[in-house]
């Protein structure tokens, strides 16, 4: 019996060493795939493990129980009980809302926890909430540092203006660059947002040094939509609306605006030339003859309350472990806001329509090759009213020489096209957009990229190759159908007669057919890098080493043509300490030899507070907390000068003529042009950013803020202190210098309360520019120098007021050129010199680009139903308006103008006296420049997804249905047009408000 005792213990030591000395393994995962750096340690014990590059891991000397600990930064820590197996596999969920979020970076992803650069990043869901046609004007008010202006509401031509982090250059281009999956695009604005995944912006050195030339205005990346493992998934959805003109100016009808042209007469002393008599203007007031005393609203009469917007899109995702794929396509409609007239034969209006579709498709060949292939196109079709005058819109006609209310009917007693009487006003509109036909543009571009991945671990543990292909083409095509002129006449009440407007057009002749091609646009990019990725223990470290070429050609132009290498090292110890180096050394063909290329270097390194013992053991309510810092070089090769043009070279030019020989014959002249720069080269900025990110409170409170110092020189001057008595066009110089300076902020609440989710989001962007060094001539005053003010201050004259006849008659009273009547504008005589000139006019308010954007959403859900909006504004811009939007010389007047200074109302007077040829009133001043202040509720959505009971039966997974609206109302100072609008007379096509109806269907 002792003998069996003694052998059972034998066997349980035995079987214990065994236990002792065996090794468990596995592979952690998150839901995109196999994850590294998550440490692996059995608990109680110091044993344990990271997972390499593949989410691998192995521990010897695992005893036979126990648990083993599963932890990363970003997920949650997870248990598993060691049994009798030896491989365990584990899937990590994410901690908190962002923290295991993929950011799109130059050129691949990274973990948020460990990025160091200045990113943000807005979903394709989020934009989705939003029924703008145009990607850009979808972004407004959701990613702090993203500045966005829509100058423009025509269909197919309303994309927003887009700066990152503002201005930083007064000759240059300020537009970011577009990346798509990986291939630089010239723009964005008609990708379907059902096809976008997220969409990233890079805003410091750290994140955009890698693009080398082209990476000092920031960096847009859309990443697309790819497919994901599993059965198909087939997506509906179908959304229609309205657009509406958000804002357009409020014209006074006949007698109202001739009341106030007789005013203008009798205030310039010529009263007795008013053409029309009081038994004229009693036929007005009363309307009793409209054929004679029209009374026309030429908007009401052109323009629809509305015009109808149509949107579809199918796509269908899915696949195995071996193929994914995601395929897209997708049907916008957009109307134009002019009306459709009857007579006509062709369809005259605005409109846009827009054809998109996308094919993302990934194949896993075997373990250690992957291959993508991506395919995409757009078809676009722009239609417009043919303008009387080329180059100029139809609607930019009806803005600066449309007819006043009282000048002609539309139509004459016996059915024929009214006309006025002055040769030089502008005809008959509705005439015009009946019977002048229509100007059609069609543009297709189809891009497609090819690209293979090869894991070379038989080399080097974690080291992977990939090579990339990219291939674009733009076609652009012609079509104008339209009539040079067309029959108009004056009617002669006395006589009963009609005047032919234009002897020229007796009769309405056919239609003429033009049509044209653009040169076709083709872009090759071609990338290739080497990877690698790799984890010792608990230190983490990935290299990038890329080469990349592009080349755009036009037509049968030069190539242009970039080249450039790529380097970036990421290491981070423990997912605490994090430090990343990038360069790019990259250039372009359009510089002379020397100065091809350019090396771009970039710092930047991190600090995770939120895992040091003294925070992780003390504030529990701190769930992640960062600060991050870098400094780098980028450049810009949008300098203002076509970079086809050899700038560096100089140029001859055709001048005066020879005659030579017995004939006499005469030949052109050859004299020296522009004198070439053979140093010339792209801008360069210095960027400098300190950052600090946390979440709070099991996330629900995220807090982002951001400091920038940028400092951008050798911007391209054109020489301003050299007379023009050398007698040449003078070269372009690298000598300007720009500086800017702000601050961004974005906060995040999120939480639930009982069965309602609830959300909060906010954000504010500051960017102050100040223009240090431009060649210009020294002033008579500083305050005349454009050097010390913001990139494009506008300068004039400083309004103080209205001119009394008291003041008038005071000789010591500084005066202004011209002839002064009581209730002209009053300018500030800034040298006190006691006359205003152009020595007074020093800058007047702020540049049209704001220097502050912020936006505030929020949202909530409850049992299927869900609703969102944005609010969205800025400050410190301004735009001037002039000429036939707010001058009073042309009879069209508007509603301010009934403010204007009388005797009688010299003391609330908005608006100055009226004349009709007195100019003294109509220069560059303060009195027409207008805030661009503006807080405007951008969106608000709506919806309700039906529960599955009920949907299930007819084959739907999930439906959708849902309203919303963009533009909504909008609190400002400008009233008169939209505040987005640009400087100038008010011709732009109104921006739009949009109201509709959809629904999403997923099967």
């Amino acid at each position: 019996m002792k003998k069996i005792y003694l052998l059972m213990v034998c066997l349980l030591a035995v079987i214990q060493v065994m236990a002792q000395n065996r090794t468990v393994s596995g592979t952690v995962y998150d839901k995109i795939g196999p994850l590294p750096g998550v440490s692996v340690i059995i608990a109680g014990t110091t044993n344990g493990a990271a997972t390499d590059a593949d989410g691998k891991f192995s521990i010897k000397n695992a005893p036979a129980t126990g648990k083993l600990i599963f932890t990363l930064i970003g997920f949650n820590t997870r248990e598993l009980v060691l049994d009798k197996k030896i491989v365990y596999n584990v899937t990590l969920e994410e901690e908190a809302q962002d923290l295991g979020e993929v950011v799109v970076v130059a050129f691949g992803v990274q973990k948020k926890p460990t990025v160091t650069g200045a990113i943000a990043s807005v979903s394709g869901k989020e934009l989705r909430q939003s029924p703008a046609a145009n990607l850009t004007n979808a972004l407004a008010g959701r990613l702090p540092g993203l500045f966005s202006q829509q100058n423009s509401g025509q269909p197919g031509k309303d994309a927003a203006n887009l700066q990152i982090r503002g201005v930083s250059s007064f000759r240059g281009g300020t537009s970011p660059l577009f990346i798509v999956d990986g291939i630089q695009q010239e723009s964005i604005g008609q990708i379907d947002m059902n096809e976008v995944e997220n969409i990233s912006i890079l805003k410091d050195a750290s994140a955009t040094a890698v693009y080398g030339v082209k990476g000092a205005n920031g960096v847009i990346i859309i990443t697309t939509r790819r497919g994901k493992t599993g059965e198909p998934q087939v997506s509906f959805s179908a959304q229609s609306g309205v657009n509406m003109v958000n804002r357009m100016p409020k014209f006074l009808d006949s007698y109202n605006a001739l009341t106030l042209l007789k005013e203008s007469y009798v205030n310039d002393k010529i009263g007795a030339n008013f053409p029309y008599s009081e038994t004229d203007m009693e036929h007005f007031r009363s309307g009793d003859m409209p054929e004679v005393y029209p009374n026309v609203d030429w908007y009401k009469e052109l323009m629809n309350k509305a015009s109808v917007q149509t949107q579809y899109n199918a796509n269908i995702s899915g696949g195995t472990e071996s193929v994914k794929y995601f395929v897209s396509a997708g049907y916008l409609d957009q109307g134009g806001i002019f009306k459709n007239f009857k007579e006509s034969e062709t369809d005259n209006g605005y409109y846009f329509k827009r054809y998109n579709f996308r094919s993302n498709v990934d194949i896993n060949v075997n373990k250690n090759l992957d291959l993508t292939l991506d395919l995409s196109s757009q078809l676009q079709n722009v239609n417009q009213p043919h303008p009387r005058e080329a180059g100029r819109s139809v609607f930019n006609q009806l803005m600066r020489l449309g007819a006043a209310p009282y000048s002609f009917p539309i139509y004459n007693p016996d059915g024929s096209y009214g006309a006025p009487v002055e040769t030089n006003m502008h005809p008959n509109m509705v005439a015009q957009l009946t019977l002048a036909g229509y100007d059609r543009s069609y543009q297709t571009d189809l891009s497609t990229t090819v690209s293979a991945t090869h894991k070379l671990d038989f080399l080097l543990k974690g080291l992977s190759a990939k090579a990339q292909m990219a291939f674009s083409n733009n076609q652009y095509s012609l079509k104008n159908l339209y009539r040079d002129d067309y029959p108009t006449y004056r009617y002669n009440a006395t006589n009963a007669s009609y005047l032919l407007w234009n002897p020229a057009a007796p009769v309405l002749r056919p239609y003429i057919l033009s049509t044209g091609n653009q040169a076709p646009k083709t872009i090759t990019d071609i990338q290739t890098s080497l990877n690698y990725t790799n984890t010792f223990g608990k230190h983490n470290l990935s290299v990038l080493a890329l080469y990349n070429q592009n080349t755009k050609l036009v037509g049968s132009n030069r190539p242009i043509s970039y080249l450039g290498y790529v380097g970036r090292m990421t290491y981070n110890y423990n997912h605490r300490y994090l430090l990343e180096l990038n360069a790019g050394y990259n250039g372009s063909n359009s510089f002379n030899n020397q100065n091809h290329f350019g090396f771009f270097p970039a710092v930047s390194a991190g600090w995770v507070l939120s895992e040091e013992p003294f925070i992780k053991n003390h504030a529990k309510f701190i769930d992640f907390m960062k600060i991050r810092g870098s400094y780098g070089l980028v450049g810009n090769d949008d300098i203002g000068i076509a970079l086809d043009t050899y700038a560096y070279l100089s140029t001859y030019v055709n001048s005066g003529s020879y005659s030579f020989g017995e004939s006499n014959a005469t030949y052109t002249g050859l004299a020296e042009g522009k004198i070439g720069n053979p140093n010339l080269n792209w801008e360069k900025e210095r960027k400098s950013n300190i950052g600090f990110e946390t979440q709070l409170f099991k996330s629900k409170l995220n807090i982002t803020a951001d400091y920038f110092d940028n400092y951008r020189y050798d911007i391209i001057t054109t020489r301003a202190t050299v007379g023009q008595i050398v007698g040449v066009t003078l070269p372009e110089m690298n000598m300007g210098k720009v500086s800017n300076k702000g601050f961004e902020l974005e906060i995040g609440h999120n939480n639930n309360i009982g069965k309602v989710g609830y959300f909060l989001k906010a954000n504010v962007a500051y960017a102050k520019n100040k223009v240090l060094e431009r060649d210009e001539p020294q002033k008579a005053y500083d305050y005349l120098m454009a050097t010390g003010q913001s990139v494009n201050q506008p300068f004039g004259w400083t309004a103080i007021g209205f001119w009394t006849a008291e003041e008038l008659a005071n000789a010591n009273n500084a005066r202004q050129t011209g002839v002064l009547s009581p209730g002209d504008i009053r300018y500030k005589d800034l040298n006190n010199d006691g006359v205003i000139n152009d020595n007074d006019k020093g800058p007047i308010g702020n540049p049209i680009i704001p220097n502050t954007t912020f936006g505030f959403s929020a949202g909530a859900n409850y049992n299927g139903f869900d609703f969102s909006f944005l609010l969205q504004g800025s400050r410190n811009s301004s735009l001037t308006l002039n000429s036939e939007l707010v001058y009073d010389n042309l009879g069209k007047f508007q509603e301010f103008h009934l403010g204007r200074w009388t005797p009688e109302t010299a003391a609330t007077a908005t608006y100055p006296t009226l004349h009709f040829s007195n100019g003294v009133n109509r220069v560059a001043s303060s009195f027409w420049q207008y805030s661009g202040d503006y807080l405007r509720l951008k969106n608000v959505e709506i919806g309700y997804t039906l529960t599955p009971a009920v949907i299930k039966r007819v084959g739907i997974q999930s439906l959708r249905l849902y309203t919303n609206a963009s533009n909504i109302f909008t609190w400002d100072k400008v009233k008169i047009v939209d505040p987005e609008s640009p400087s100038g007379r008010g011709e732009n096509y109104p921006q739009q408000r949009v109201f509709s109806f959809g629904l999403n269907a997923n099967f």
